[in-house]
C-alpha cells in the first residue's frame, strides 16, 4: 500500500495502551517465516507487534507485499476482524517476533472496554479496508462483461458487503484473456473463489464461497430488524449498545437506498459529506462492534404475527424461521422504474437506479443521462460530471430545480458547465444494440430541445415505492403502500389494544414497528431515518416494560 505512513490506518499503540492490552491477550513468540494467518483463515485473531515484525502479502498478486507491521504497537487486522470473515491476506513474522495475541472472540472487549484503543481500531479498520480494496488484484475473481446484468448484481453484492475483489472486464485484454483461461465458458460471469469455478452463481452461492455468509438463525432475538439502511442500522447500533440481542437482515447489504449516494453533504456532523457507502461501512462497523448481527443476503418471505405467549416469526428464504420479540421493519423504498420503451433490456446494464463507483467507473469520459428533480439525481449528476462523465444532461419533469432539491445542490449544477439542465422532458425510448447508444426523448410543454442525445448511460431517481408487499393484511398501509403507525393508527381507528396506546413507530401488530422511508409520513432524508432508528428503540424499552422485559 502506497499509505504506510497514514497514522489513521497504520497507528502504534502507545506503552500506556500496550498495558491495557495484555489483560486480555497473551504473549507469543513466531520464528522467521512462520504464519500467522493465511488466506481463507476466518475468526483471525489481531496480533500487535512487541518485537521484529509481520509482513502482510497478497498471494493472489504473486505474493505482492501490501504492508509490514514493523514498529511496537503496531497490530494486525481491519473489519473482518469483526465480522468473522475469511481474510484475503497472508501474514508471516519477519525474523524472530513477540507479539501480544488477541483472540478474535476478545476483539469486542477491547473495543468495548478501552475507549482510547477502541478509536484506533475503528479508524484503522476503515480505512484499511478502503486502502486494500484499491491495492490492486485481491480476493476473489469475477469475469464478465461491464454490460452483463448478472456480472454487475455480483459486483453490487460484493462491493455493499465491502468484499475485496477483482473484476475482470471481458471486453478488455486482461479480461479475455481470464475468460479463456476459464475455458470460455458460454454462461457469465464467471466467479473464481477459493479455487471453485462457478458460472453466473446465486448470490447466496457467491456469499457462502467468500465467507459472508452464516448459517439461517434459529434462536430467538430481542430485536430483529428487516431492511440494512441508515434506519436499520441506527436501530442496530443503538439497540446492541444497550444489551439487545439484535440481528439485521437484508436482501443484498448494507446500505439501502442511501447508500447509492455518490455523496450525502447535508448529514449533520459531516460538513465535507460522505458518499453512502461510506455510511454504511460506519453503521456496520458500530454495530459488530457492539455485537450485533448481520445477515445477507436473505430475503424476509413473510411475518407472522405473535401474541403475548409467542414472539413474532418471519419466515426467511434460506428455510429457517427467526422469532423477535420485536420486528422492526426498515425496508425503505425503491426508486421506481424508468418508464421507456426498452429500458427493460438495459436494467443494471447502463440504466442504474444508484450512483457509486461501482456503475460510475462503467461508464468514464461518456454522455450520461441523469433522470430526477430530487437532491439524489442532483448528487449523482455532481460526482458524474466531476469523476466519470464527458457531459451530464440532467433531464426534468418540471421547470427548475428549486421546489425540489436543496438550494446548494441547485447553485452547484448551474455552475458546473459539465452539466446541462433539460426541463419538461422525459425519456420515451432507449436505443442501442449491445450497449446504450442514444435516448429518445418527448417534451410535456412546447419546447425547442433535441429529439435523442447519444448517451452511454442512464442514472434515474423518479420517485419511489415502499418496500411492503411481504406483509401481512394485519399492517395496517395507506392507499401508496406505506405503513401507518403510532397516533395515525388510534385516530383511524386501527389500533387493536384498549389498554395502551401505540408508541410513535409502532405499526397496528403490536411490537412491531416501521422506521425510515418505508413509515406512512416520514420525511425521507437520511437524517430522519437515523433518528427513527435511535427512536425505536426508546419504543421498544417501553413495550418491554409492558410485559416486565
Amino acid at each position: 500500500m502506497d499509505a504506510t505512513d497514514d497514522k489513521r490506518a497504520f497507528p502504534r499503540f502507545s506503552a500506556e495502551e500496550l498495558a491495557s492490552i495484555t489483560q486480555v491477550a497473551t504473549p507469543q513468540k513466531f520464528a522467521d517465516g512462520e504464519c500467522l494467518f493465511r488466506v481463507g483463515d476466518a475468526e483471525v485473531d489481531m496480533f500487535v507487534v512487541l518485537s521484529g515484525a509481520i509482513r502482510v502479502t497478497n498471494p493472489t498478486d504473486g505474493d505482492r507485499e501490501i504492508i509490514r507491521h514493523d514498529g511496537v504497537g503496531q497490530f494486525t487486522g481491519d473489519i473482518d476482524l469483526l465480522t468473522g470473515r475469511p481474510v484475503v491476506v497472508d501474514a508471516h513474522a519477519c525474523g524472530e517476533t513477540t507479539v501480544l495475541r488477541v483472540s478474535n472472540a476478545k476483539v469486542r472487549t477491547l473495543l468495548s472496554t478501552i475507549p482510547r484503543v477502541s478509536e484506533k481500531l475503528m479508524v484503522a479498520f476503515q480505512v484499511r479496508r478502503q486502502l486494500l480494496e484499491e491495492a490492486g488484484p485481491l480476493g476473489l475473481r469475477v469475469i464478465g462483461d461491464k454490460t452483463c446484468r448478472d456480472t454487475n448484481v455480483i459486483r453490487e453484492f460484493l462491493a455493499k458487503n465491502f468484499m475485496p475483489f477483482t473484476w475482470l472486464d471481458t471486453d478488455t485484454p486482461a479480461g479475455r484473456a481470464a475468460f479463456e483461461e476459464a475455458g470460455s465458458p458460454k454462461i457469465t460471469p464467471v466467479v473464481q473463489c477459493n479455487g471453485t469455478q462457478m458460472l453466473c452463481p446465486p448470490l447466496r452461492d457467491v456469499a457462502e464461497c467468500a465467507g459472508v455468509w452464516r448459517p439461517c438463525p434459529t434462536e430467538t432475538v430481542d430485536i430483529a430488524i428487516v431492511g440494512g439502511g441508515p434506519a436499520g442500522l441506527a436501530a442496530a447500533v443503538y439497540g446492541a449498545s444497550e444489551g439487545l440481542k439484535t440481528i439485521v437482515l437484508d436482501r443484498v447489504g448494507p446500505g439501502g437506498q442511501a447508500g447509492g449516494s455518490s455523496r450525502i453533504e447535508n448529514f449533520i456532523g459531516f460538513p465535507a459529506g460522505l458518499s453512502g457507502a461510506d455510511l454504511a461501512t460506519r453503521g456496520v462497523l458500530q454495530m459488530l462492534k457492539f455485537g450485533a448481527m448481520m445477515l445477507a443476503p436473505v430475503k424476509v418471505e413473510a411475518l407472522e404475527p405473535g401474541d403475548a405467549n409467542t414472539p413474532h416469526g418471519l419466515k426467511l428464504d434460506c428455510g429457517a424461521t427467526l422469532r423477535a420479540h420485536h420486528v422492526l421493519i426498515a425496508t425503505g423504498a425503491t426508486w421506481r422504474k424508468l418508464p421507456a420503451k426498452n429500458a427493460d433490456r438495459y436494467e443494471r446494464a447502463g440504466i442504474y437506479y444508484a450512483c457509486t463507483a461501482t456503475e460510475s467507473r462503467l461508464h468514464s469520459g461518456q454522455e450520461i443521462a441523469v433522470v430526477g428533480g430530487g437532491n439524489s439525481a442532483g448528487q449523482a449528476a455532481m460526482y458524474l460530471a466531476e469523476n466519470c462523465a464527458r457531459h451530464v444532461h440532467l433531464l426534468v419533469r418540471g421547470e427548475s430545480l428549486t421546489d425540489t432539491m436543496s438550494q446548494y445542490l441547485c447553485g452547484r449544477i448551474s455552475a458546473n458547465k459539465r452539466i446541462t439542465l433539460r426541463p419538461h422532458v422525459e425519456i420515451d425510448e432507449v436505443i442501442g444494440d449491445h450497449e446504450i447508444a442514444s435516448i429518445k426523448l418527448k417534451y410535456n410543454h412546447d419546447q425547442d430541445g433535441p429529439e435523442g442525445l447519444d448517451v452511454g448511460a442512464i442514472f434515474v431517481f423518479v420517485g419511489a415505492e415502499p418496500h411492503t408487499g411481504w406483509l401481512p393484511p394485519e399492517v395496517a398501509r395507506n392507499e401508496k403502500g406505506y405503513i401507518r403507525t403510532g397516533a395515525d393508527l388510534t385516530c383511524r381507528g386501527l389500533w387493536p389494544i384498549k389498554e395502551r396506546d401505540p408508541c410513535d413507530l409502532e405499526t397496528s401488530v403490536p411490537g412491531v414497528l416501521a422506521l425510515g422511508d418505508v413509515r406512512a409520513g416520514s420525511t425521507k432524508r437520511v437524517g430522519f431515518a437515523v433518528g427513527d432508528g435511535s427512536m425505536a428503540i426508546t419504543c421498544v424499552h417501553r413495550l418491554r416494560s409492558y410485559v416486565g422485559g
